[in-house]
């Protein structure tokens, strides 16, 4: 199926200089950190174009790679709204044109998504009246932040650099973690997942891709950090503008050690680590409705920059 030439045309005029220049204002004006807004891309063949007074929208719709990583954290069917408004009202008349089209069906495993920034407070409500939920956080700490916590140390936790040795206990971690994860709706355990989060591992031991760091007490793995570094974070750096910027893919601590202090030691270390290294921001992804994540991290240094708001559930 090809994108008619109306729609081609359409987002190119309502691309105009001026409704960019208002959008990027926008996003300026609440959060400077944030990289400078992009056009739109042109149309794909599944994409749809949509317009208002003071907006522009594409809706992306994707069927993810069921042999993929990405599809323990994505819905089989996804509708994703990428806007560019000049304000509010165009927002909340973007979202209902997007609802009144055939690829908007949230439910079990397929969800419609919107991302926009954390600190634009003003279309929230738009959001909630319309059944959307804050899914996950795009959140970023820049380096020389202080540690979390003020607490010593813990002598009987012992952070170090991950290697093939820990390769069983690290899968056993993140595979806990994602486990976790699933009773907040936008994680899935799926059929290649042992498979999925071994190859993670791989690369974090590796060294190349990802690198990791475990913690242990009395000799045992109790907690876990990986992080893609800049050469391979590009994906998620291109969302800010202070670089380089590295990824935090995973951070694991098991169910009997949480709130011990294992996660507040590990984040210490990583953070010394990467700032020593010239890295100039962490970015990671939480789950908003997990109790544990916002509040750990925060503490961490993280704030929100991206919010992704959601209909329906993965898995």
């Amino acid at each position: 199926m090809s994108v008619p030439e109306t729609s081609m045309s359409l987002l190119e005029t309502s691309q105009s200089p001026e409704l960019l220049a208002a959008h990027q204002a926008r996003r300026d004006a609440i959060d400077q950190i944030l990289a400078p807004s992009k056009p739109l891309p042109e149309p794909a063949a599944a994409d749809v174009v949509l317009n208002c007074p003071g907006g522009v929208a594409l809706v992306r719709n994707t069927a993810v790679d069921q042999s993929s990583f990405g599809y323990l954290f994505t819905a089989s069917h996804e509708s994703k709204l990428a806007p560019k408004v000049d304000g509010p009202k165009a927002f909340a008349e973007l979202l209902d044109l997007w609802a009144a089209q055939d690829c908007f069906r949230p439910g079990p495993d397929s969800i419609a998504t919107v991302t926009w920034p954390s600190r634009d407070t003003e279309v929230s409500r738009a959001l909630i009246e319309r059944g959307f939920v804050p899914q996950s956080a795009l959140a970023v700490r820049l380096a020389g932040r202080p540690p979390a916590g003020d607490a010593a140390p813990d002598p009987d936790v012992v952070v170090r650099r991950a290697g093939p040795a820990d390769s069983d206990a690290m899968a056993r971690l993140w595979t806990e973690q994602v486990r976790w994860e699933v009773q907040f709706g936008y994680t899935s355990i799926r059929p290649a997942t042992r498979e999925r989060v071994a190859e993670q591992v791989a690369q974090a031991v590796g060294g190349q891709e990802k690198q990791a760091w475990v913690a242990e007490r009395d000799g045992e793995a109790a907690g876990l950090i990986a992080v893609q570094p800049p050469s391979h974070a590009a994906w998620a750096a291109h969302t800010i503008r202070v670089a380089p910027a590295a990824y935090l893919t995973c951070g694991a601590v098991t169910a009997g050690e949480r709130g011990s202090g294992i996660g507040s030691a590990l984040a210490r270390q990583v953070h010394a680590e990467l700032d020593a290294a010239g890295v100039g921001a962490i970015l990671l992804h939480y789950t908003i409705a997990n109790p544990l994540s916002g509040p750990f991290w925060s503490r961490c240094g993280y704030r929100p920059v991206l919010t992704a708001w959601s209909r329906g559930t993965v898995g």
